[in-house]
Formats: structure tokens, C-alpha cells, sequence
């Protein structure tokens, strides 16, 4: 198809952005959490971006993974 794009060339694989330890974005994903709530936005939009930041920097990570991960950096492993 011309003017077509290989979904290839946008996607590459999925690997972490992150260096070395998984750690190295929990400013961010906090950051993003608490902006959020500071903004007035509910607690569940929060921790949706906060997840999607994380998943961002590490596409490679199962859902659930992440979310448990996002969860304890966020609320000391208390989870909602």
C-alpha cells in the first residue's frame, strides 16, 4: 500500500528504557500520581497514569507486575 508505514518501523521491540534497577523511574511514576491528585482528579486516574508511566518505561513488565509495583512505591504495598 502506498504511504503505508510497517507497523515494525513504529513499533520495535518492547524492552526497558530503564537501566539497571526497575527503580529508576519511581520518581516519575510518583511524580505523575501526585500531580494528578493534587489537581483534584480521583485517586483511580492517578494510579492509572501512574501505572502507564511505568509500563512505559518498562514494556516488558506483565500488568499485573506493575501494577503491584506501582502500588507498593505509591502506598508503602497497601493495595486498592
Amino acid at each position: 500500500m502506498p504511504g503505508a508505514v510497517s507497523l515494525s518501523a513504529q513499533n520495535p521491540p518492547a524492552h526497558s528504557r530503564c537501566t539497571g534497577s526497575r527503580q529508576c523511574c519511581q520518581p516519575a511514576v510518583r511524580r505523575a500520581y501526585r500531580e494528578l491528585c493534587d489537581r483534584g482528579q480521583p485517586e483511580r486516574f492517578a494510579f492509572e497514569a501512574a501505572l502507564t508511566v511505568y509500563l512505559w518505561h518498562h514494556p516488558d513488565t506483565l500488568e499485573a507486575q506493575a501494577h503491584h509495583i506501582v502500588s507498593q512505591w505509591l502506598w508503602n504495598g497497601i493495595s486498592h
